[in-house]
């Protein structure tokens, strides 16, 4: 295909929000809350309510009883224990102290929650301080019907190649049908992104493409906390089914329990030095490693959350994971091996405490800013070391930027589009179906895959194992202009594969400035945490095509928890 005939339409709305998973939904509603006359048009390339993971893992939320843990301890507990001093503490604060209220906003939406005959949550513990709760699968469906009911605009089928901007403000988006290919030009007082984080499409479930990561760094947005895109987990070594908890149990090939060489007593979720520990048996030939479920409770029965009504009655989602189960359980029999798989879950886009990147008018909630914000601390998130944190952290980032964009929206005057602008990046978006021969999407993610996907490359690192991958992404970076895509699904899939292409070498190139251990980042040649020097943000930046890195120091003077420097 040499030319394209490729039919526009121009929208105007008052808030664009790009992705119908629960944080878009969640900023979606609650502006219409607080305005009902705020014009709002949710864009989705694949099926409002039923994208997004939310509908797709354990459906659990993160709970904290106020009466065992206020949100002052919670918040010294994370600092020491998960988020190793690199957390925004004043904003964890505020995550911690609205738990109670984002549950209620979820039932008052539709979102099935259970409760005992007392009326009391059903809550499992998970860690010192934690507990979750189960939400059924249909929880994106539900809420979605709640924005129908406020009169939300849904386009699905659409995707978003590119954020307009003029002036230093983002003004809205650009973006094609999946079906037709028709060019939408959708102009807006606010857009919120809304669009996952980078998974590198190597797990299921974890189904984030960083298309949204890489439309805001192209648009000039700040990243902040790359380095933290490498969550990984145990898995099932036949089925790859995933095993949380697990590792509070595992064992080496020779029966000496592997779990007390990095844990004295169970934590809330899965550290890289159980990660790191997997690798070192193997490495030692020591291996396969395996699980003895029976010894730890949670992953007893942890198929019984899940697969019956009896924990928590979720009629939706026993449906989905009976047969996910019973499929496992047909593929490993009696195996209890496991193995360590590399996730991703790079959430980098930086936002302030009102969910504002660094672009004015241009906002970013849920997994494609979770790291960004700065909340978690040093560990990849979601899960962030505490399971149920996703769903919970969407939520509260779609609350905080319905109100901010809100506040935008009624003090703006529209603003115009550069067409010019419109026709750059026109071309750029349909770019790989002009080609006449090259090379497949698939490729590229492969080689991708090859390069973060080893947990020596992209957990437990050395400054040797980050240049292999670096040079493996630097080798496929090169590939990228001989993209070619056969229709617009394909094409789809060539910017999900610039867009992980972007993802890894900041991944890497983050990593390999980072010099030292901190929380989950673990250098096997910098082991120690270096609070004098490395008490840092990295920041990346797009520079007219020029990836620029610089520090950022966490401003822990004005947190009430802090490190000894040492």
């Amino acid at each position: 295909m040499t030319k394209l005939n490729i039919e526009e339409k121009r929208i105007s709305t008052d808030v664009v929000i790009v992705g119908g998973g629960i944080a878009g939904l969640t900023a979606a509603v609650r502006i219409k809350e607080l305005n009902s006359d705020i014009d709002i048009l949710i864009i989705e390339k694949n099926t409002t309510g039923y994208s997004g993971k939310a509908n797709r893992g354990g459906g659990v939320l993160q709970y904290f009883d106020f009466n065992r843990c206020t949100p002052e301890q919670f918040v010294g507990y994370h600092a020491h224990n998960v988020g190793a001093f690199l957390g925004d503490q004043e904003l964890l604060y505020k995550y911690v102290s609205m738990n109670n209220e984002m549950i209620e906003k979820l039932v008052n939406w539709g979102v099935k929650v259970p409760y005992d005959e007392d009326g009391n949550l059903k809550v499992i513990p998970t860690g010192p301080m934690t507990g979750m709760i189960g939400v059924d699968l249909d929880i994106t469906l539900q809420v979605r019907k709640t924005a129908a009911k406020f009169g939300v605009k849904i386009v699905d089928k659409t995707v978003m190649s590119d954020i307009l901007t003029n002036n230093g403000e983002a003004v809205g988006v650009v973006g094609y049908d999946l079906i037709d290919g028709t060019f939408s030009i959708i102009k807006a007082k606010s857009v919120i992104l809304a669009t996952g984080s980078q998974n590198y499409k190597i797990m299921p479930m974890w189904n984030g493409r960083g298309d949204g990561i890489a439309a805001a760094y192209r648009a000039g947005a700040e990243m902040r906390n790359a380095e933290f895109g490498n969550f990984a987990q145990q898995y099932k070594a036949k089925s790859h089914h995933d095993m949380v908890f697990s590792e509070n149990v595992m064992y080496n090939s020779l029966g000496e329990n592997i779990t007390k060489n990095f844990r004295r007593f169970p934590e809330a979720d899965v550290s890289s030095k159980a990660v790191s520990e997997w690798y070192k048996q193997m490495s030692a030939g020591k291996g396969p490693v395996y699980i003895h479920p029976d010894e730890y409770e949670v992953t007893a029965h942890g198929d019984a959350l899940f697969t019956t009504p009896y924990v928590w009655n979720r009629p939706y989602g026993i449906k989905i994971w009976k047969k996910i189960y019973g499929k496992a359980a047909e593929k490993d029999g009696d195996c209890k091996e496991v193995v360590m798989c590399f996730v991703g879950e790079q959430s980098p886009v930086k936002v302030g405490h009102d969910m504002q990147t660094t672009i004015p008018g241009l906002y970013a909630v849920g997994d494609i800013s979770y790291s960004g914000s700065a909340s978690p601390g040093a560990v990849p998130a979601p899960p962030g070391r505490n399971r149920g944190s996703g769903i919970l952290n969407a939520v509260f980032n779609g609350l905080i930027a319905a109100e901010s964009s809100l506040d935008r929206v009624s003090k703006k005057d529209e603003s115009a589009i550069d067409d010019d602008q419109v026709m750059l990046l026109k071309e750029r978006t349909y770019a790989p179906l002009l080609k006449s021969d090259g090379i497949d999407a698939e490729e590229i993610m492969e080689d991708i895959r090859e390069a973060v996907g080893p947990v020596e490359n992209s957990v437990y690192m050395s400054q040797h194992r980050i240049d292999i991958g670096l040079r493996k992404v630097e080798k496929t970076k090169n590939k990228l202009e001989n993209l070619k895509a056969q229709d617009y699904h394909d094409l789809c899939n060539c910017h999900e594969a610039q867009a992980m292409v972007l993802s890894a070498e900041m991944q890497f190139r983050a990593a390999s400035m980072r010099k030292e251990s901190r929380g989950w980042f673990l250098r096997e040649d910098y082991p120690e945490t270096d609070n004098r020097n490395w008490l840092k943000y990295i920041i990346v930046k797009n520079n007219e095509g020029k990836m620029d890195f610089s520090t950022e120091n966490v401003p822990i003077e004005k947190y009430p928890v802090k490190p000894l420097f040492k």
